[in-house]
């Protein structure tokens, strides 16, 4: 891929992680590994939710102190 925006090098690379991560994870047998996966899945999106929330928080107050 041939290109100087960050937001297209972030896209290709992260879509490159998460395929390589779905390989590795189509080799996993074992209901007790796929439930800890599960569980480190929702816990990374809800730090990844609750960061979003924090931040828009963050703006929020940050707008009301401006005005």
């Amino acid at each position: 891929m041939r290109t100087d925006r960050k937001s297209d090098l972030d896209k290709y690379y992260n879509d490159h992680l998460k395929l390589h991560i779905m390989r590795r994870l189509m080799m996993v047998k074992s209901w007790s590994e796929i439930k800890g996966i599960q569980s480190a899945v929702f816990e990374a999106l809800d730090r990844e939710d609750k960061a979003e929330q924090a931040e828009q928080e963050e703006f929020q107050a940050w707008k009301k102190s401006n005005e």
